[in-house]
């Protein structure tokens, strides 16, 4: 993501059928919820879609357990 320092962008993020708004900069330092897993699969999303206008992605992680989490990312930039 080629964003100037400083510069926010703000999103509409729908994450396993939730819908809310964040900004770039929530998803970068990983604050956006308590899930570790969660907010980094943002974090990859946000990547992923680079300078596009949106994104939709699955992302899956294993955790401690070796138990898969599966996470279904819309990302588009609001207006």
């Amino acid at each position: 993501m080629e964003l100037r320092k400083g510069t926010k962008m703000k999103l509409r993020v729908i994450l396993n059928g939730v819908s809310f708004y964040t900004t770039s900069t929530a998803i970068k330092n990983r604050r956006v919820g308590d899930h570790l897993l969660q907010n980094d699969a943002l974090f990859y999303a946000l990547e992923q879609m680079g300078k596009n206008d949106g994104i939709g992605t699955t992302v899956r992680y294993y955790d401690h357990k070796m138990e898969q989490q599966k996470f279904d990312v819309q990302l588009s930039r609001s207006v």
